[in-house]
């Protein structure tokens, strides 16, 4: 490879990733693709864009031989595709020297366990938790702490591997699936993180950030509902005013949270519920919101796509310095609305979605699966099996066209075998 005029790098670019690329190479970079791992989940494998990337480097676990076929290129930045890439973009832009969060506190931007303990000790409110290796472990601290609480690994994305535990019969349930399996990045479960139950709504909030200043770039209502003998399903996320009072506690609250973890330059997707007691975050990740196309449906009622935004931050675009430390603008309703799969089997035929086209919110949709796919009842964001991009100033059209999909739910389904 010979060093272009500009070259950016993106590692995992997966999932969300895979909008990094076009972007800046209409800016002018030459794009070079790094995988972190050989054994990623194929899931995100299977989203990747040969086309757009000028070289593919498989990391093999050498990060001083990385950097010394990287050097040569004068990367003027690497961004995290996915959230796998967040340990090895920290840890490659010290070594190059170039723009990014401090490999100091990688662990605790990646371990939800240590996560929240930092922000613990940075005096916010959190959860309380604990970690454990077995079921007996799990059992007594919840009991002493109190029930319900939440399992889950200690570092995945999605609903991966979440369980809200009632009982002791429960916990152990959870605590025996989550051992021994695979994240969503396709990493071990070696030990399980149980917390106690947030109660309360749960809000998304969006983020860019450059040499230490953040900007919010949407919040949204997150809302999941008991769907597939899961309470955990995603149903859709929704853009709130930022006026609204709770947009604005959601805010203060994330750019604390960015500060005690030292999220300083990239992208941040925050889950936060708000308690009776205000605002306590679930996880962070140092990376934009996925799954792909997210951020580009929300940007109908902002006006901007975190993507872009991301883009322009480190590409030193001049318009981005003056929204630093603001927040964005509320142009219209906007939703991703996720269509759910109620059915198991290989898809013989998908549905027709042609129906959505005459509905003056719907500002496009995406099928998820595709014919000879095996699927099975929806339980987190990698099987939807549509995504629905709505979008409209007048909130009564929006409303009524909302309520119109979810009518025909139990009718768009694909044929199965």
């Amino acid at each position: 490879m010979s060093a272009p005029l500009k070259t950016a790098v993106v590692v995992d670019p997966y999932s969300t990733g895979i909008l990094l690329a076009p972007r800046l190479r209409a800016r002018g970079y030459d794009v070079v693709a790094v995988q972190s791992r050989p054994d990623l989940a194929p899931s995100l494998l299977r989203s990747y864009q040969p086309d757009d990337f000028a070289a593919h480097i498989l990391h093999d676990g050498d990060l001083d031989a990385l950097a010394r076929t990287l050097r040569p290129l004068a990367p003027a930045f690497i961004l995290p595709g996915n959230e796998s890439a967040v340990e090895l973009t920290d840890a490659l832009g010290a070594v190059l020297g170039t723009p990014g969060n401090s490999p100091k506190l990688t662990a605790a931007r990646r371990n939800k366990f240590m996560m929240i303990e930092r922000l613990a000790a940075a005096g916010l409110l959190t959860a309380r938790q604990t970690m454990a290796t077995g079921a007996a472990e799990a059992v007594e601290w919840a009991a002493q702490a109190g029930w319900p609480v939440v399992a889950k690994p200690m570092a995945s994305a999605s609903t991966d591997h979440v369980y809200f535990c009632d009982t002791p019969a429960q916990l152990r349930a959870a605590v025996d699936a989550i051992l021994g399996s695979r994240d969503f990045c396709g990493s071990a479960n070696e030990r399980v993180l149980v917390q106690t139950y947030l109660d309360g709504l749960e809000y998304v909030v969006n983020t860019v950030s450059r040499g230490g200043r953040h900007y919010v770039c949407d919040v949204l209502l997150s809302a999941k509902r008991a769907l597939n003998g899961s309470p955990f399903v995603y149903d859709y996320y929704r853009l709130l005013p930022p006026e609204e009072p709770v947009a604005q506690a959601l805010m203060a609250y994330i750019r604390r949270v960015l500060d005690a973890l030292e999220i300083t330059d990239g992208a941040g997707h925050a889950e936060v519920r708000m308690t009776a007691r205000g605002p306590a975050l679930v996880e962070i990740a140092a990376r934009a919101m996925g799954p792909a196309g997210s951020t580009t449906g929300i940007a109908a009622g902002t006006g901007h796509d975190q993507v872009d935004l991301l883009v322009d931050a480190f590409d030193g675009a001049a318009a981005v310095g003056p929204r630093l430390d603001g927040h964005y603008r509320f142009l219209a309703d906007a939703m991703v609305l996720y269509l759910p799969v109620l059915v198991s089997g290989r898809v013989e035929a998908l549905p027709d979605l042609s129906i959505l086209d005459g509905m003056a919110s719907v500002r496009g949709y995406a099928l998820v699966p595709r014919v000879g796919d095996e699927v099975v009842p929806t339980l987190d964001l990698t099987q939807v099996l549509a995504k629905i991009y709505l979008a409209h100033p007048d909130r009564a059209v929006f409303e009524r066209d909302w309520a119109a999909i979810r009518s025909l739910e139990d009718r768009l389904q694909p044929t199965v075998a």
